[in-house]
């Protein structure tokens, strides 16, 4: 990712435009967050089989980015950007997507990021957080459309990144058909995600080092903490640097896959939103975890967005 310096903006938006969520964060110039909203637009709906954007989808996104940018503009902000992830990188259209919001004047840039960008933003947002105390950190971004993760084994270690094509909605559209979700899906889901981690074992053959904080961060994770939490509305402070072990974890994918959507929905901490792809990104998040061997994680919803704020902040030239 590029580092030359740029002018350092006094108020800086950041719209991640997600396979499942477009995400807007507003921070002035110390970093506080001025606004930190989300809306589910479901960009990712049927890109992964047909490689194309839905014009459904498409227009719940853009309406969404018209509401967001105009909070954005409200709230001030000196440059409004934009990130693309997996959705946009599989859709054959998504740069041209991408394109039309700066050429029609909706953001000042955007960019749509690699697997290993999307990494690397997580773990800097993640190490000035909740991993701030850690010199061993590892970070798991369990998205719609692809998977990241991001560790170094030391605190002036380099930060070794990997993407996995797997995701919420990616899988959920492919292998969870029915809700409640028989066995033999979730048996499937499984045997897909340990398939598509043996990656992520070869590269780390011996596992996390000692002492290795693992965090985890964005949608999945932070509606798991709800759901434990039984938040009946959100509440950021409850939430964040929450921790929570692999046995609660496969704990609420047994109870959430014996529901349907509907049941679901009404369950105190999970937006009806990821009603029908949750267990996929819970599942997800376990295999990784699995992989990593770690049996404790801290939740975190800081994430791609904060990384591109915070290296706008510091004069890096992100987008």
């Amino acid at each position: 990712m590029a580092n030359s310096e740029q002018a350092r903006p006094a108020r800086i938006g950041v719209l991640d435009l997600g396979s499942n969520t477009v995400l807007l964060l507003v921070v002035d110039a110390s970093g506080r967050v001025i606004r930190d909203v989300a809306r589910i637009t479901r960009l990712g709906q049927g890109v992964f089989a047909s490689s194309s954007l839905a014009p459904d989808a498409v227009a719940r996104t853009r309406a969404a980015i018209s509401e967001l940018a105009s909070l954005a503009r409200a709230d001030g902000v000196d440059r409004l950007v934009a990130v693309g992830t997996e959705a946009l990188r599989r859709a054959r259209d998504g740069a041209d997507f991408l394109a039309r919001l700066v050429s029609e004047g909706w953001i000042d840039a955007a960019r749509l990021l690699s697997g290993e960008e999307e990494a690397e933003l997580a773990i800097e947002a993640t190490r000035r957080s909740v991993g701030a105390h850690a010199a061993a950190l590892a970070v798991i971004d369990v998205g719609g459309g692809s998977t990241e993760i991001a560790w170094r084994a030391r605190a002036d270690a380099p930060i070794a990144a990997l993407s996995l094509p797997l995701g919420s909605v990616r899988l959920s559209e492919e292998l969870l058909p029915r809700h409640p979700v028989p066995d033999a899906d979730l048996a499937r889901v499984r045997a897909r995600v340990r398939s598509a981690t043996q990656r992520l074992a070869l590269a780390l053959p011996n596992g996390l080092p000692s002492g290795c904080a693992v965090v985890a961060v964005a949608g999945t994770a932070t509606t798991l903490a709800a759901l434990e939490l039984a938040l009946e509305t959100w509440d950021e402070s409850r939430v964040e640097g929450m921790e929570l072990g692999t046995g609660t974890l496969a704990a609420w994918i047994e109870r959430l896959a014996r529901l349907g959507v509907a049941e679901r929905a009404r369950l105190p901490g999970l937006d009806p939103g990821r009603a029908d792809v949750i267990v996929a990104g819970l599942v997800v998040l376990e295999g990784v975890l699995d992989r990593l061997g770690a049996s404790r994680f801290t939740v975190s919803g800081r994430g791609v967005r904060h990384g591109v704020a915070l290296r706008a902040l510091a004069g890096e030239r992100v987008i």
